[in-house]
């Protein structure tokens, strides 16, 4: 008897949500009022870390808190490639533009995929760990 191949992820959307909200929230606040870039990596371990607390305990909170962190990174990411676009490298036609920023959004997105992805594990891994030694209202 065949078996059907059936690929997909195990996450649930409330703590992927949460944690796209944060990396969001991270990426606005680190890129536009404070100047920081790299505040975006931190934002993924807390995602991490909100998404394994809005977890609960036979839940994947690793998978909710990947897929939440890419999910506000491809939110963010047009606005950030954009403001880089314009204001850093100065093209202001809209062809050039919109060609700049699409390039700078598929480089932009491989990067996310391999370094903001596993900090988003690791904290969720934190999280769980954290949550798992506190027990009474923060842990399970």
């Amino acid at each position: 008897m065949r078996a059907a191949l059936n690929p997909e992820i195990e996450f649930n959307w409330i703590p992927a949500l949460w944690a796209a909200g944060v990396v969001l929230a991270a990426g606005l606040v680190g890129n536009f009022a404070l100047g920081r870039p790299q505040l975006l990596g931190h934002g993924a371990v807390v995602a991490g870390i909100v998404a394994s607390f809005r977890s609960g305990y036979y839940q994947n909170s690793g998978n909710s808190a990947a897929v939440g962190t890419f999910l506000g990174t491809v939110a963010i990411s047009p606005i950030i490639a954009y403001s880089r676009v314009t204001f850093v490298f100065g093209i202001q036609g809209l062809g050039d533009t919109l060609f700049v920023s699409g390039a700078l959004l598929l480089a932009w997105l491989i990067v996310v995929a391999t370094i903001l992805l596993p900090l988003a594990y690791f904290g969720a891994f934190v999280g769980d760990y954290t949550r798992k030694k506190l027990g009474g209202v923060l842990g399970y």
